[in-house]
């Protein structure tokens, strides 16, 4: 995840090694930015944003969903618990591995 993250030109970065060719995570930032790490794990990297310029704080956590339906609960549940642990604005994105209709995987 390293490698990929320098190769779109983020030389500061968190990567959680992918499992096989699946599941790896990453977050990248450039030089300016000042970026604390709050906790990770396969399904999760949580981070602290502090725009110095501009005086203020959020955060955002990259997300990667249970694409297995029987451990989707478990990862939900994961992102209930990390809402909780801060009050600041907070951004989630990535992949949720979440669809209503089958015809969406296509």
């Amino acid at each position: 995840m390293a490698e990929v993250r320098r190769r779109c030109g983020y030389s500061h970065g968190i990567d959680v090694s992918a499992r096989g060719r699946s599941e790896g995570l990453s977050i990248g930032w450039k030089e300016q930015v000042s970026v604390k790490l709050l906790s990770f794990s396969v399904r999760h990297i949580d981070v602290e944003i502090d725009d110095v310029d501009r005086g203020f704080k959020w955060r955002l956590t990259g997300f990667y969903g249970a694409p297995e339906e029987r451990n989707r609960a478990g990862a939900w549940d994961l992102l209930r618990h990390l809402s909780a642990l801060n009050n600041l604005p907070w951004v989630v994105l990535g992949d949720f591995n979440e669809i209503l209709y089958p015809f969406e995987k296509e």
